[in-house]
Order: C-alpha cells, then sequence, then structure tokens
C-alpha cells in the first residue's frame, strides 16, 4: 500500500522529534545522579613491629692501624697478609741506627747533667756557687732527664709488636721503605674481641631502636644461615655526607669461620612497637612515594583524603596518619567517583581489619 510524500515525510519529523525530546529529558538529569557501587570497610587500629631491614660490613670490635711512633727506613717486615700472631710478637722494625744513636746522646748529656749538679752542689754547701746557679743546675739536669725519657721512648716504639693475640688484615708498607711517623704499616684485628657488623640507618629507621634489640644476619658465605645478632651500639650524629647513623650489631658466630669484609644482610627486630592502622593497597587511588589518596565516608559522602603509610604489608598498607579507628573507607570503585557521586554499599567486605 502507498502512503502519500507528504505523510512520509511527518512521520520522519515525529520520529526525530520524539529522539530529540528522549535527548533532552536524558541531560536534563541533575550532574552526580548516578550511584556508584562501592566495597567499604571499617578500620581499626593494630599494634605491630616491623622488622628493619639493613646491609652492613663485618669486622672485628677492634680493628686497628699499627705504626711506627717515628720515621725512618724499615728494616724488615716479619709478618705477611692473614698471618696469625701472638701478643707482644714483634711485627716489624726501623733501622736503629740513628735512633740509637739519638739515645745514646740523650744518655750521655743525662750524665753530664748529674755531675755537674753534684759539682754546683758541692760548692753551694761550701758558699762558694749561688743559690741561683744551684738552680740553674737543677733546671739543667730535669731537662736532661726528660730528653733521655722522649729517646728512650721512641727507640720502644720504633718496634711495632703485636697489642694483642690477633690476625693481620693488611701490609701495608715493605722492607727498605722510607716512612713517615704515625704511617699506617699493618691493618690489625685482635682475637680477643667480638665481631660486629656496621650498618648504616636513616633516621626513620634508627629511632626505633634500642640497645639490645635482636636481629638476625645471613652471609653469603652461608646461604640460608641465618646468625643472631644483637644491637650492641647506636650512632649519636648523622655522617655529613650520607645523612644516616651508624650502628653496630654484635653477631654470634659461634664455631663458624668469618673473615673480616664479609657483607651482611641484617633484619632487626626492634622493641618498641607502632600502633597503625591497615588498608588494602587497592582503597588508593592515587598516591606517590608513601603517602597517597582515598576515599571516607562522611555521612554516606565520599571524601577524599590524604594518607601517609610505613610500611607496605603484601596486600596492605601500614597507614600512621590520614585515618582514625572507626572510619569507613571505600576500598573498591573509589577510581570511579567524583564529587557529586552517591554510593551504594556492596556486600561488606570480609577482609582483616572488618
Amino acid at each position: 500500500m502507498q502512503y502519500p510524500i507528504h505523510s512520509q515525510i511527518m512521520g520522519v519529523i515525529l520520529i526525530c522529534s520524539a529522539c530529540l525530546a528522549a535527548c533532552h529529558e536524558k541531560t536534563a538529569q541533575p550532574v552526580g545522579s548516578s550511584k556508584i557501587p562501592v566495597k567499604t570497610m571499617i578500620v581499626k587500629s593494630e599494634i605491630m613491629v616491623f622488622p628493619i631491614r639493613t646491609s652492613g660490613i663485618l669486622s672485628k670490635k677492634s680493628e686497628m692501624k699499627l705504626s711506627f711512633k717515628t720515621g725512618g727506613v724499615i728494616s724488615r717486615i716479619l709478618v705477611d697478609d692473614g698471618q696469625l700472631v701472638n701478643e707482644g710478637a714483634v711485627l716489624a722494625e726501623l733501622n736503629l741506627s740513628e735512633i740509637k744513636a739519638k739515645a745514646n746522646q740523650a744518655a750521655l748529656a743525662l750524665q753530664k747533667s748529674r755531675r755537674d749538679y753534684q759539682r754546683v752542689l758541692n760548692l753551694y754547701q761550701d758558699s762558694v756557687a749561688t743559690l741561683e746557679q744551684l738552680q740553674n743546675s737543677k733546671t739543667a739536669m730535669d731537662v736532661a732527664i726528660n730528653q733521655d725519657r722522649i729517646a728512650r721512648f721512641n727507640l720502644d716504639y720504633s718496634v711495632i709488636r703485636a697489642p694483642s693475640d690477633g690476625r693481620i688484615l693488611k701490609r701495608l708498607a715493605e722492607a727498605n721503605e722510607i716512612i713517615g711517623s704515625g704511617h699506617p704499616v699493618f691493618l690489625f684485628s685482635s682475637s680477643s674481641t667480638d665481631w660486629i657488623l656496621r650498618c648504616n640507618l636513616p633516621d626513620r629507621d634508627v629511632v626505633h631502636l634500642t640497645l639490645m634489640d635482636s636481629a638476625s644476619i645471613l652471609f653469603d658465605a652461608y646461604p640460608g644461615m641465618y646468625i643472631p645478632g644483637m644491637v650492641s651500639e647506636i650512632g649519636e650524629w648523622a655522617d655529613p655526607y650520607t645523612g644516616t647513623y651508624e650502628i653496630e650489631l654484635m653477631v654470634f658466630a659461634n664455631d663458624l669461620k668469618l673473615v673480616s669484609g664479609f657483607i651482611g644482610r641484617a633484619e632487626i627486630f626492634p622493641s618498641q612497637d607502632s600502633e597503625v592502622i591497615l588498608v588494602p593497597a587497592r582503597a588508593m587511588v592515587k598516591g606517590k612515594g608513601r603517602s597517597g589518596f582515598l576515599y571516607i565516608l562522611e555521612n554516606d559522602i565520599p571524601v577524599l583524603t590524604e594518607i601517609r603509610f610505613v610500611k607496605i604489608l603484601e596486600e596492605f598498607l601500614a597507614v600512621t596518619s590520614g585515618l582514625n579507628p572507626g572510619d569507613e573507607i571505600v576500598i573498591e570503585g573509589g577510581g570511579f567517583i567524583d564529587r557529586q557521586s552517591k554510593i551504594i554499599r556492596k556486600n561488606e567486605y570480609p577482609g582483616r581489619a572488618q
């Protein structure tokens, strides 16, 4: 059946009018009237202990550099790297020709000053010498005594002896070298002291430590073997170059063979507890570093709130600021929320902080 042309045109106009009306009706709805389905949870505080992970270099508590008191030519060196030595053993000595000559010169000067003093004393007792002459003679003798002590002291310390039982870690000089006063000749480690692991920590970690906090230490030389340790010293000032604080961990190695210079990875367990709020990581809608943003529901209105956290524990964040126990947060669907959004709660979250 054929319809007139004007009837077909009128039908198209009616259809277009209906579509425009429907579109107008749709855009006329207020912004934000859409409802966003979300999951929420009520947060609560928890007391937790967070281990501190760090690494450091193994050494003896009393590692020292051994050197000569005076400078001169090294006559001989009797030990090598890694050698075990007993207390008092001679390790190296200078050529003593010049030093012994100075010691003999000081001894002769002392003998002469004593003779001069005795002579002036006899003259003074016979009223021939004056009191000033006697005092000057006594002063000259005292100076000679001190010069003799200095010469003998320098002679004694022109030989390097082991200060205790230990090991030569490094030989830093060779025979026939001319060496200056105080220049290191050996790096020495005493066997009578404990092994320690020296580590560096930032301020946010060091404030949680106290002396005698326990630790667990792992060395590559003993894979899978966790060696017990303890915090034995905590630095009180920051390194000016790194801004970190040095701590010492005493290593209880028992009969294990350890070598100075081992790199150890340590896990320290502070005795101080921390009060935190655990939040699922997926609740954050954006973040940077140790801060982020999530939504808190206040009278069913989502409010974007900044939080700060100290640790990431698998799927949870340990939050220290921005939330209070009892706050209701959005843990799913937060990415679809804007300022005008209305929310619909889905089934309650069955997680840890419920």
